[in-house]
């Protein structure tokens, strides 16, 4: 693939991570070096200079006593990448646990791991674990659920060790049993609150935007405050980062049950629009790649079609003809529409 991480052996999992380091960007994600599916996690490492061309490197996180190393994400602090994962136990128990680097290679756990315990009784779910500086100490989001109702639960630390209960950012049983890949970004002036969604409402990944003041959220839509931005089947577990002119990127796992296919997604640059929606636009090195009339893409009758080979993949109606741009590569397209209002992730292949 040409704009896309991918990987030829194991099996390539959602981001966990993005950060810029040392001159050069770093991406972490769930990987199974042993087998084309799913089971053991590790933490999979490449590294590029443009957050399009990957060079792979060594296994950053593995599995030792614990059964296996889900999902989290990465922190540049006081010279080192930190890693904070979901260390799942051999009895399925969840909690939180942490790994540094000094020179962006070599990964050492934290010996306090694990650092954070689910706090709440019942049956819960607890995955996901999102950090993040706030003023002069730091704030942890956790995926989460209770007793059938998903949830996002915050934390805050001084030290990314030691870190207190703040309670619940977020408890809504319309996003079904519970939360996952919960990020907070600043564009624009504006907070961006993302979510996984366990249920299509309509879609699993959504944004909403509102103010942050490290304790709360007060979103702009009270009545609706997450929407859909991607409105494809093959969208999920965002992650996001400052590049180094301070954008802010946003790259997302590629999954295809279909086709049991993955990859990372290309690179996109958040922003907000002057209505106040969040929109996702190619990232610089791709915008000059985008095509406007593609074999895949077409428009007719009042209906935006992705089609391969006399399968229709993706069908919307649309008053008009949107403003659209195409990435195209091996195996998928990314439909841009409308300055990044929406776009379309889908493998046609």
């Amino acid at each position: 693939m040409k704009y896309h991480y991918s990987r030829k052996e194991g099996w390539l999992g959602n981001p966990c991570g993005l950060v810029y380091f040392k001159g050069r960007y770093h991406l972490f994600f769930q990987l199974n070096p042993d087998s084309p599916r799913y089971g053991r996690m590790h933490w999979g490492h490449a590294v590029s200079d443009d957050l399009i061309t990957w060079e792979d490197l060594p296994v950053a996180i593995f599995p030792d006593s614990e059964m296996s190393c889900n999902s989290g994400s990465a922190i540049i602090h006081e010279g080192k990448i930190w890693l904070f994962y979901t260390s799942v136990s051999e009895d399925y128990k969840e909690t939180v646990c942490a790994a540094y680097s000094e020179d962006g290679t070599g990964f050492v756990k934290c010996a306090e791991n694990p650092i954070v315990t689910v706090p709440l009784d019942g049956n819960v779910k607890f995955r996901d674990p999102f950090v993040m500086k706030c003023g002069n100490g730091f704030r942890m989001l956790m995926g989460a659920g209770q007793n059938g109702i998903g949830k996002v639960l915050q934390f805050e630390s001084e030290d990314l060790i030691n870190w207190n209960y703040k309670g619940e950012l977020l408890s809504d049983g319309k996003f079904g049993s519970v939360i996952e890949s919960p990020h907070l970004a600043e564009v624009d002036g504006k907070w961006v609150f993302i979510i996984q969604s366990e249920k299509h409402v309509p879609t699993k990944v959504l944004f909403a935007t509102g103010e942050y003041d490290g304790d709360r959220f007060v979103f702009d839509d009270e009545n609706n405050p997450f929407k859909s931005v991607d409105s494809g089947d093959d969208f999920f577990n965002p992650v996001t980062a400052e590049d180094e002119n301070g954008s802010i990127v946003l790259m997302a796992w590629m999954f295809s049950m279909r086709m049991n296919s993955s990859a990372i997604s290309c690179p996109r640059e958040i922003t907000v629009s002057r209505k106040g929606e969040v929109c996702l636009i190619p990232y610089a090195g791709l915008r000059n790649r985008q095509v406007i009339e593609s074999s895949f893409v077409s428009y007719g009758s009042g209906r935006l079609r992705v089609r391969f080979e006399g399968r229709t993949l993706f069908d919307k109606a649309y008053r008009e003809c949107p403003d659209i741009g195409v990435i195209e590569d091996v195996g998928t397209v990314e439909v841009f529409i409308d300055g990044g209002r929406e776009t379309i992730t889908l493998f046609v292949c």
